[in-house]
C-alpha cells in the first residue's frame, strides 16, 4: 500500500513537472507556427570567382560552397547598407585591410581546399549582399582584388 502511494506521489510530481498549473488552465494554441523554408544556394569558388545566381530569396538560406579552383577559398557574408557601394567597400578592405565598420559581417565559412566543400545558414532580409573571399593570395593580393567578390540582392 505504502509503494503505491509513494508511485501516486510521484506520478503527479512529474506531471507538475511537465506541465505548469497556469498551463493546465490555458486553452491550448489555435495553430502551431509555421515551418520556415530554408533555401538551398550553391556557391562554386573558382580561381577567382563565385559563380552563384544574382538573387534570393529572404529569409534563412543556406549557402554551399564548393572549392572547383586550384587554391583555398573561403566565403564571407556581408550585408551592404544601402547608403554603401560594393567599391566603398572593396577599397577600404584593399587599403587599410579592414571590413568597414559600417558593413555587418552576418557569417564565414571554413577555409577550404580544392574539391571540398562548406557551409553558411543566415537569415537575410532585403536588401544587398556581399560574398568575399578575404583569403591573401600567395602573391600577396587578396582574393577579392583577383575578382573573388559577388554582390547579390535579397528579395
Amino acid at each position: 500500500m505504502r509503494i503505491k502511494s509513494l508511485w501516486s506521489l510521484l506520478s503527479l510530481t512529474l506531471s507538475a513537472l511537465v506541465m505548469p498549473l497556469d498551463a493546465q488552465s490555458r486553452p491550448a494554441a489555435a495553430a502551431t507556427p509555421k515551418a520556415t523554408k530554408v533555401e538551398y544556394v550553391l556557391v562554386e569558388g573558382a580561381d577567382y570567382a563565385f559563380k552563384n545566381p544574382p538573387t534570393i530569396s529572404n529569409g534563412i538560406v543556406t549557402f554551399n560552397l564548393t572549392n572547383v579552383g586550384q587554391d583555398l577559398h573561403a566565403m564571407t557574408l556581408l550585408e551592404l547598407p544601402p547608403n554603401h557601394t560594393l567599391r566603398e567597400f572593396l577599397d577600404m578592405y584593399h587599403q587599410k585591410g579592414i571590413i568597414p565598420p559600417w558593413m555587418p559581417t552576418l557569417g564565414q565559412t571554413n577555409t577550404i581546399a580544392p574539391r571540398q566543400e562548406t557551409f553558411l545558414t543566415a537569415r537575410h532580409k532585403p536588401g544587398r549582399y556581399i560574398l568575399a573571399c578575404l583569403i591573401p593570395g600567395r602573391d600577396g593580393r587578396a582574393h577579392t582584388e583577383k575578382g573573388m567578390v559577388q554582390l547579390i540582392t535579397v528579395k
